[in-house]
C-alpha cells in the first residue's frame, strides 16, 4: 500500500490482529508502518465471544490434548466500560482487505468506533472511519461464555502482539494489560486449532 492514497477505512485490531504474523496470514500486503497505534475510550478488552466447538462451525475446530472438543472456546472482544481504554492498531483497509477480515471475523460485526479512537502521541490520526469487529449477540451469551475455555496459543499470540507494539510505542503493553480482562488461569488450556477449510 506504500505510495498509494491512504484508504478511508481502518480496522481497529485489538486481539490476534495485533500480532504481525497473524495479521499477515489474512492480509499479507499490509505495511505495518502504515498501521496506527491508538486507544479506544470507554471500551475494555475481554474474552466473551464463545465459539461453538460442536461441529456447527464450518471454518475451524479446537481439540484438547486428549482429543475431545471443549464445548466453547473463548475469543477476544471489546465491551463498553466507562473510564477504561482498550488499545490496538488502526489497520488501513480497502474493500478487498475488509472482505477478507469479514471472513476471518465471521462471529463478529464491524462497528464504527471512529469517535472513540485517539492515536498515540507522535502518530497521526486515522484518515477516515475506524471499524472494530465486535462479537455478535448469538456468540456472546453469558451462559455460553461461562462454559468456555481460552486457548493458550491464542492468548500467547495476542500477548506477543502487545509486546511487538510495545517496542514501537513504549507503554503499549502496560496499557494493554490495564485495558484487558483475561480469564482466570484455570480456564486457559492447551487446545489445538484445526482449520477445516480447504487450502
Amino acid at each position: 500500500m506504500t505510495g498509494q492514497a491512504p484508504p478511508s477505512t481502518a480496522v481497529f485490531g485489538y486481539g490476534s490482529l495485533l500480532e504481525p504474523r497473524s495479521l499477515h496470514r489474512t492480509l499479507p500486503e499490509i505495511d505495518l508502518q502504515e498501521c496506527i497505534p491508538a486507544t479506544a475510550g470507554g471500551l475494555v478488552r475481554c474474552f466473551d465471544v464463545a465459539f461453538p466447538n460442536d461441529g456447527s462451525q464450518a471454518d475451524k475446530a479446537y481439540y484438547a490434548a486428549d482429543g475431545h472438543r471443549p464445548p466453547r472456546i473463548l475469543l477476544c472482544n471489546l465491551r463498553p466500560d466507562t473510564g477504561r481504554r482498550a488499545n490496538g492498531v488502526c489497520i488501513p483497509v480497502g474493500p478487498r482487505e475488509l472482505a477478507a477480515l469479514r471472513d476471518r471475523e465471521r462471529r463478529y460485526t464491524p462497528t464504527d468506533i471512529t469517535e472513540l479512537v485517539v492515536a498515540y502521541a507522535g502518530h497521526r490520526a486515522p484518515a477516515g472511519r475506524v471499524l472494530a469487529f465486535l462479537g455478535r449477540t448469538e456468540f456472546t451469551r453469558a451462559e455460553d461464555a461461562a462454559r468456555g475455555v481460552l486457548s493458550a496459543a491464542y492468548r500467547d499470540t495476542i500477548l506477543a502482539g502487545a509486546a511487538y507494539w510495545d517496542q514501537r510505542v513504549p507503554g503499549f503493553a502496560a496499557d494493554f494489560h490495564a485495558g484487558t480482562h483475561l480469564p482466570a488461569p484455570d480456564r486457559v488450556q492447551p487446545v489445538r486449532q484445526v482449520d477445516l477449510r480447504a487450502p
